[in-house]
């Protein structure tokens, strides 16, 4: 009988000392990503699929890339997801369009855009960690600066830029409109 509780004591010890698997579900919204979506310029209710993108961070070499949803550097879609940086309140990006595998810039028109916008860090789980939500403006004037310009809209391709939301909590909706040629 003692063989037996001590078995059973020695199991609920086990048992209690043993510590829940802290695993993110892939499904749980992290921090979002920053949500474009292009427009024909001539006909704005139209989206238009922008063929060739390359979006680059600011301070990456130009061989290196935001990936697309294949994992590729080239964009051929009428919506982007961008990261913002979690550790400043700018995140600056050039949209080189027209961009080929060999010769980036040869052919090519960019555009750099400057985002500005603040941070808060929002607790998800204990195994997710925490989340950061952004606000476009961030207290600036301007929550976007297209090259190096904030009076301007006009770009060497982007024609207009348009903030749909200030807020940036998921990536269910599009946070920022694009009309181009």
């Amino acid at each position: 009988m003692k063989k037996i509780f001590c078995a059973l004591f020695l199991f609920g010890f086990i048992l209690i000392s043993c510590e829940k698997d802290d695993i993110c579900d892939p499904s749980t919204p992290t921090t979002p990503r920053l949500v474009i979506k292009f427009y024909d310029f001539n006909n704005p209710s139209v989206t238009k699929r922008i063929n060739n993108l390359k979006i680059v961070g600011d301070g990456i070499n130009y061989s290196k890339g935001v990936l697309n949803n294949q994992g590729t550097q080239f964009w051929t879609d009428s919506l982007v997801y961008i990261p913002l940086r979690t550790n400043q309140d700018v995140s600056k990006f050039r949209f080189i369009r027209f961009a080929t595998q060999d010769t980036v810039l040869a052919n090519a028109r960019v555009d750099t855009l400057e985002f500005n916008y603040s941070r808060r860090d929002e607790y998800v789980s204990r195994a997710c960690g925490f989340k950061t939500i952004f606000d476009l403006n961030g207290g600036q004037a301007q929550p976007f600066i297209l090259n190096n310009d904030e009076n301007t809209t006009l770009g060497n391709w982007i024609r207009d830029i348009e903030i749909e939301t200030n807020t940036i909590n998921n990536e269910d909706e599009t946070h920022i409109n694009i009309y181009f040629l």
